[in-house]
């Protein structure tokens, strides 16, 4: 089987943090012998007329190469493999990284729909109901992210092993929807008006992939604040470090960490509120997210096989219409 990912989310030098879930999941997908290939549209880069100059460059390059599946990351790459023409006769999936309404809107995602054979959301859908979508967040890789020693990772980090870190994480800081404006208003309101002086603030933003268990493991809480997410994968890599979670009601996080003791999802954006629950969180005795992700099937290799399956399902498909 040959697949073609086109995606404008994939790590650079200058950026090693962004899209990282793609690069994983691809290189997930070859350990499974599927040949896969990338065609990156670096659009943090190199700006908005890079889509331009790569929809010709894709154009030809699909008539020159042969794929089974042509796989879209994001939205964008969507429309820009669509505008190539090939959607029409190519069997294709579009795999949305955020909900259809904040990654370009409702309409383009009933427009694109026509196109695709199927297409993942990271969250469950409450509104969009159709027979095309699937649900299947990313995946986390248990050997990668796994227990530490807290203080051990401290030492390593020269962190001060007496303070309890609260995390905070982003890729780059463009994404003004993770609101760390919120996250730092919470933190006020912990050392200020719930009078715990022993926290600091652990703010990690396109953070090197090889120091992150360190920091996963050297904080006691993870906090989400945005506005919205799709299926932030720092939650199941946290959970994969027994690091517990304390988030706003955004993307599918409350399906992740519901019925988990330690884990908390607030039912307003409040810096107050989330202060509270954090609180609440500090004091949880021999968390274990690890065992949940587990019975989840979170691990990265189950959710590459519930892939794979998704595309034997569509090459299996004789019909080359997209209904």
């Amino acid at each position: 089987m040959k697949i073609l990912h086109i995606t404008n989310n994939y790590p650079t030098e200058r950026h090693p943090f962004f899209g990282i879930f793609v690069k994983e999941q691809i290189e997930s997908l070859k350990k499974e012998n599927i040949s896969c290939d990338i065609f990156f549209i670096n659009g943090r880069e190199k700006g908005k007329k890079i889509y331009l100059l790569d929809l010709k460059k894709l154009f030809f390059y699909l008539i020159r190469n042969k794929y089974d599946i042509i796989h879209c990351h994001h939205v964008f790459s969507g429309v820009i493999y669509v505008l190539t023409g090939h959607a029409f006769w190519k069997k294709s999936i579009l795999s949305y990284q955020n909900p259809p309404e904040f990654e370009g809107g409702k309409i383009l995602f009933y427009f694109l729909y026509f196109f695709f054979n199927k297409i993942i959301l990271k969250c469950k859908p409450i509104e969009i109901k159709r027979s095309k979508t699937i649900y299947l967040p990313n995946g986390v890789n248990m050997d990668f992210f796994y227990v530490r020693d807290k203080d051990e990772c401290k030492k390593k980090l020269n962190l001060n092993v007496d303070c309890k870190y609260i995390l905070f994480t982003d890729s780059y800081k463009k994404r003004k929807q993770k609101r760390i404006d919120r996250f730092n208003e919470m933190i006020n309101y912990l050392k200020n008006n719930l009078k715990i002086q022993n926290i600091e603030p652990l703010v990690l933003t396109n953070t090197p992939r090889e120091m992150m268990p360190l920091f996963i493991n050297a904080t006691d809480v993870h906090v989400i604040t945005s506005d919205f997410e799709g299926s932030p994968n720092s939650v199941k890599e946290c959970l994969a470090c027994n690091v517990p979670v304390v988030s706003t009601n955004v993307g599918n996080v409350k399906e992740m960490i519901r019925d988990i003791e330690g884990c908390f999802v607030s039912d307003s954006f409040e810096p107050s509120d989330l202060a509270i629950l954090v609180k609440q969180s500090l004091s949880t005795q021999n968390f274990d997210g690890r065992t949940v992700i587990k019975n989840k099937n979170y691990a990265i290799e189950d959710t590459t096989k519930e892939l794979i399956n998704i595309y034997v399902n569509i090459l299996n498909d004789k019909l080359w219409k997209k209904n």
